[in-house]
C-alpha cells in the first residue's frame, strides 16, 4: 500500500477510445477533493509540490495529463479540433470523480481557460475555482493578435499547421537557459522541473504549431462570445502574475471583471507559473488559495 500523500497513478479510457493518465494523492482522512487542471506542456509530477501542500490541507488531489502531454498519449481527433477535445476529456473525467459533492477546482493556464469553458456550460460542476494565470489572451511577441490569427489560419491553409511556431520547437526548459525563462523567478524551482524531465524525457512536450494557435484563438473567441461571461456563476479566486510573459493579464482581469462572482488578486513580482514561484511569492498565492478553499492553516 502506498503511504498518504504518495502519487497513485490509473488511466482512465474515455468514449472515443483516449487514454488519460490520471493522478491521485490522498491523505489520510480527506476533507475535501481538489481537481487540479494543469497547463500547457505540463505533467502530473510537476505538481508533486503543490499537490504535497494541497494533501497537508486534509484535500484529496486528482489530476491528469492532457493528451499529448506527460504520458497520455495524443490520440485521434482533428487537430484544429484540440480544445474541443481537452473539453470532453474534461468532462470525462469530472464524471469518474467518486460519489461527493462538487469538487475544487485549481487550474493553471490552458487548464485555467478550459476550466471557464467548462463552467460556462455547467457552473455548479464545482464548488469553487481558483484560476491561477489564466490563459484568457496570449502573448503574441512582436506580432500583434490580428496578424498572428491571420499568420496561423494562412499556414493551415498552406498545408504547414503542423510546423512549429517560431521559437517553440523545442518547447521544453532543457532547451530554455533560466535567465531567460519565462516561467519563474525561481531557479530551484526551475531546476527540479529541469531535472523531472531529464529522467524521464518523454515527459517534455515537443512543440507548439500552427494548428494548436488557430485552435487557442477559436477557442477564445467562444469564450469571449456574447453571454459566456455572465453564464459562469461558479466562485472564482483568479490570480494574475504582474510580470507574466506568456499569458495576457490585463486582459484577464478586463474579463474576470464581467464575471457574476469573481475576485481578483494581482500577485506582484510574479511571473506565469504562480503555483512554481519562489517561496515569497508563494507565500502570497497560497494564502489567497486557502481563503479561497476555507483553509486555515
Amino acid at each position: 500500500m502506498l503511504p498518504a500523500g504518495a502519487l497513485r497513478i490509473d488511466w482512465l479510457v474515455t468514449d472515443d477510445g483516449g487514454r488519460l493518465r490520471r493522478g491521485i494523492w490522498r491523505p489520510d482522512a480527506p476533507r475535501g477533493r481538489v481537481v487540479l487542471l494543469q497547463g500547457l506542456s505540463e505533467f502530473l509530477e510537476k505538481y508533486t509540490e503543490v499537490a504535497a501542500r494541497l494533501t497537508g490541507r486534509g484535500f484529496e488531489v486528482w489530476s491528469f495529463d492532457w493528451r499529448g502531454q506527460g504520458h497520455s498519449p495524443a490520440g485521434g481527433g482533428a487537430p484544429a479540433g484540440v480544445f474541443d477535445r481537452h473539453l470532453a476529456d474534461l468532462e470525462a473525467v469530472l464524471a469518474g470523480l467518486p460519489p461527493g459533492g462538487p469538487p475544487l477546482l485549481l487550474a493553471h493556464s490552458m487548464g485555467a481557460h478550459l476550466a471557464l469553458r467548462h463552467l460556462a456550460l455547467r457552473p455548479q460542476a464545482a464548488a469553487r475555482a481558483v484560476l491561477c494565470a489564466p490563459m484568457i489572451g496570449i502573448r503574441t511577441g512582436r506580432w500583434s493578435q490580428r496578424l498572428a490569427r491571420r499568420l496561423a489560419r494562412l499556414m493551415i491553409r498552406l498545408g504547414q499547421g503542423r510546423r512549429p511556431l517560431p521559437g517553440r520547437r523545442d518547447y521544453t526548459p532543457l532547451r530554455i537557459p533560466f535567465a531567460i525563462n519565462p516561467l519563474t523567478s525561481d531557479p530551484v524551482s526551475y531546476e527540479r522541473l529541469r531535472q523531472r524531465i531529464r529522467s524521464d524525457p518523454d515527459l517534455a512536450f515537443g512543440q507548439v504549431d500552427w494548428y494548436w494557435l488557430a485552435a487557442a484563438f477559436d477557442s477564445l473567441d467562444r469564450l469571449y462570445a456574447p453571454g459566456v461571461a455572465q453564464s459562469i456563476a461558479t466562485p472564482l479566486t483568479v490570480l494574475l502574475a504582474q510580470q507574466d510573459m506568456v499569458v495576457d493579464s490585463q486582459a484577464a482581469a478586463a474579463f474576470a471583471a464581467g464575471l457574476p462572482q469573481a475576485e481578483i488578486h494581482w500577485i506582484a513580482g510574479a511571473r506565469h507559473e504562480l503555483l512554481q514561484e519562489a517561496p515569497a511569492i508563494q507565500d502570497r498565492v497560497w494564502a489567497a488559495l486557502d481563503c479561497a478553499f476555507g483553509n486555515r492553516r
